[in-house]
């Protein structure tokens, strides 16, 4: 006999053990765990959902803790709609997880104080549907979970949806990087503002220097300038009369580019010429010339410093081995200065031309010495110190007459003399030379970029120039003559020269160099400026080495390892006077 079939017995009957109840959310919210999962559909993440039920709901069934069944599904159909009334359908039973923190799974109870209405849910994947059936633990004596998966659907817990859409995520990431490159656009267009603003203030104080100068100039031109009479009949080609040839860029720079050029009819030159051979030779007519002109936009100071050069050239005169003018063009822009021209180009891409394919034939193996090997090389381009003392004397000889005239040249270097058929060396590039008073022993610059390698130690510290400063020079010139266009000083800094050079530090004699002809460069170099050869006495002094040379000096050996063969295919640059 039962306690439960005696009537009116006081005997304690068996309490009623709840399950778990799995319906009655009001809500359901997911997020995920990762704040920036891969999207594919393969890797899988947690998701944490978080849950709400009715007040009502939670005060009738107080709840432990809560327990979420999940697993695939599929939405219904219309037809099964309207059994389960909403909600997915769960075709698979994943697995199980509980909102408990702190679970005793020997009591198989949770110790909890009070139920976290969250749950983490792991192996969860982009665009599949689950399903999520949230059930509430009442009684932690009866943890026994409904069927799921019974095909009785109007038996079934509602199970909601859980889709996490890769598209979603996607989107936040392309925003995401349109942040980043709207931020570092904004980012490029402050710094470009604060760069053109001080671009601006730099040519404002840029233009108020020029301005100040131009007004320097105008006032120099008064007396320093007086001397060079324009003599526009006599030296104004018709431009008509004058071809340019815009493809054949013979050289260019800060001053503006030469290009070359066909002469119309004839240039007649200055009828003040400096002799009668001059002024017949000059007289060329129907040839090729080189025609300098100034860049495009170019600033009222360099057209002044542009005409004054012509001035000075026309006051210079005829000599052979100077890059003689032919007329010029002033009347009108663009202003044009032509010259003759010369077939082999600049001295130093001359000389630099022939000591790398001297070098290469050694690599080769070709002794370019020996006269039974002349079928296996280009003897135009191998060099003898014979004909690099011809230059030296020939050099020699403008500068004496540049001298002898009263100018100063000021870029004395090989850069700036031209070859004309392989072996005539004509002085040329006046952009920098001045006229010297006959009372006034030097020139003194007002700055600028100046050629700090070729210049003597006063012009360097005082930015002086005369007579003696052109011969230091050309003791540099003589040293790139014989190391093939070398780079004067090799390792040497800019910021460094004055300091070497005032401690008596001096080039090396280089290869190939004769004792005679080091002597002559030792001699330009001495530091008191009157302690320096005349150019007319280093003329005599190499005419006569070159006399007596010989022919075991005939060819130069060149050695790859030496560092002033390392130079670079540019010339070396003009740096800002300090």
């Amino acid at each position: 006999m039962y306690c439960n079939s005696v009537k009116d017995s006081d005997c304690r009957r068996d309490p009623i053990k709840r399950g778990p109840v799995c319906n009655g959310v009001k809500s359901i919210n997911y997020t995920l765990t990762t704040k920036n999962p891969k999207t594919d559909s393969t890797t899988p993440f947690y998701v944490n959902a978080t849950f709400d039920f009715d007040k009502e709901f939670i005060q009738t069934n107080h709840p432990y803790y809560y327990i979420a069944l999940y697993g695939k599904a599929t939405e219904y159909t219309q037809s099964k709609l309207s059994a389960a009334i909403t909600g997915v359908n769960m075709t698979s039973k994943m697995g199980v997880v509980n909102s408990c923190i702190n679970f005793d799974n020997k009591t198989n109870k949770c110790t909890d104080t009070y139920p976290i209405n969250s749950v983490l849910i792991p192996n969860i994947t982009f665009d599949t549907i689950y399903g999520v059936t949230i059930c509430i633990v009442v009684d932690q004596e009866n943890t026994t979970l409904p069927d799921i998966l019974s095909p009785e659907f109007g038996t079934r817990p509602r199970a909601e949806l859980l889709l996490i859409k890769s598209a979603d995520f996607k989107k936040n990431y392309v925003g995401l990087i349109l942040g980043i490159i709207g931020g570092v656009i904004v980012l490029i267009l402050i710094v470009l503002f604060i760069a053109g603003y001080c671009y601006y203030k730099k040519q404002q104080n840029k233009n108020k220097m020029n301005k100040l100068k131009l007004e320097m100039y105008k006032k120099d031109s008064m007396g320093r300038y007086k001397d060079f009479p324009k003599l526009n009949d006599n030296w104004e080609l018709e431009r008509r009369n004058l071809i340019l040839y815009d493809d054949e860029v013979l050289g260019s720079g800060s001053f503006g580019v030469v290009i070359k050029g066909r002469l119309i009819g004839k240039a007649v030159g200055s009828k003040n010429g400096q002799s009668i051979v001059g002024t017949n030779i000059m007289r060329a007519d129907n040839c090729d010339v080189a025609v300098k002109m100034l860049p495009a936009y170019t600033d009222d100071i360099s057209k002044s410093d542009f005409l004054r050069e012509i001035a000075l050239m026309k006051k210079i005169g005829y000599h052979e081995r100077l890059v003689n003018m032919l007329a010029c063009i002033t009347d009108s822009e663009p202003y044009c200065l032509v010259i003759e021209y010369c077939s082999d180009g600049d001295m130093l891409q001359f000389l630099r031309k022939r000591c790398v394919y001297m070098l290469k034939l050694n690599t080769d193996g070709v002794d370019y010495t020996n006269p039974d090997c002349v079928d296996e090389f280009d003897s135009n381009l191998i060099c003898t110190l014979k004909q690099l003392l011809m230059f030296a004397v020939q050099i020699s000889y403008g500068l004496e007459y540049l001298s002898s005239k009263g100018f100063v040249h000021r870029d004395v270097a090989c850069r700036n003399v031209l070859v004309q058929d392989g072996k005539y060396a004509k002085i040329g590039d006046f952009g920098l030379c001045r006229f010297v008073y006959a009372g006034d022993a030097n020139y003194k610059s007002h700055g600028g970029k100046l050629p700090i390698k070729w210049m003597a130690i006063e012009a360097i510290k005082n930015y002086e120039f005369t007579m003696s400063s052109d011969i230091w020079s050309i003791g540099i010139l003589f040293w790139e003559l014989i190391t093939l266009g070398g780079t004067p000083y090799p390792g040497i800094q800019h910021d460094e020269m004055l300091k070497f050079l005032e401690s008596g530090g001096r080039m090396p004699k280089p290869d190939n160099c004769t004792d005679e002809f080091y002597e002559v460069m030792a001699l330009c170099w001495n530091e008191q400026p009157k302690a320096r050869p005349t150019f007319s006495t280093i003329r005599q002094k190499l005419a006569s080495q070159l006399e007596s040379m010989t022919e075991e000096y005939a060819y130069l050996q060149l050695n790859s390892s030496r560092d002033y063969y390392s130079f670079t295919t540019q010339s070396e640059s003009l740096d800002e006077s300090q």
